[in-house]
């Protein structure tokens, strides 16, 4: 449920600065931080959407046990890896945004690796038992 709700958080932000709320943006990021985002190129949008979309998926897959959940979590990574890659190679996230954006930014993407790796060690079969269940035996 962390994952969802790191997401809700993230799919509100992600509204309130493609609506162009420039309060919004300002209160968050500061001035660099309109001016990062009023030109924000096409293919960061559609990665950002994407890493949305499926970090607010992938939980509600996992817990609903859908076997798309590790599909959906590991797209999300991978949406939110190449975003941090090339907002800080091409947009100089890290100066126009500040440092502790910057760290959080990377901490979710962290958080989100993990929850894809979860979500593919649950998808595999697992060990039998020694013991069937009922059978006594501590």
């Amino acid at each position: 449920m962390f994952v969802f709700v790191l997401y809700v958080g993230g799919a509100r932000d992600y509204l309130l600065i493609l609506a162009d709320n420039t309060g919004y943006i300002r209160e968050q990021f500061g001035a660099s931080g309109v001016v990062y985002f009023a030109d924000y190129p096409a293919g960061f949008r559609i990665m950002w959407t994407i890493n949305i979309i499926c970090g607010l998926t992938a939980p509600i897959m996992l817990i609903v046990r859908s076997r798309w959940a590790f599909a959906a979590a590991i797209t999300a990574a991978l949406a939110q890896v190449l975003l941090l890659i090339t907002t800080f190679t091409f947009l100089n996230r890290w100066a126009m945004l500040g440092a502790g954006t910057s760290w959080f930014d990377i901490g979710v993407g962290v958080v989100t690796g993990l929850f894809a790796w979860y979500c593919w060690a649950l998808q595999k079969p697992r060990a039998p038992r020694i013991f069937p269940s009922g059978s006594g035996n501590v």
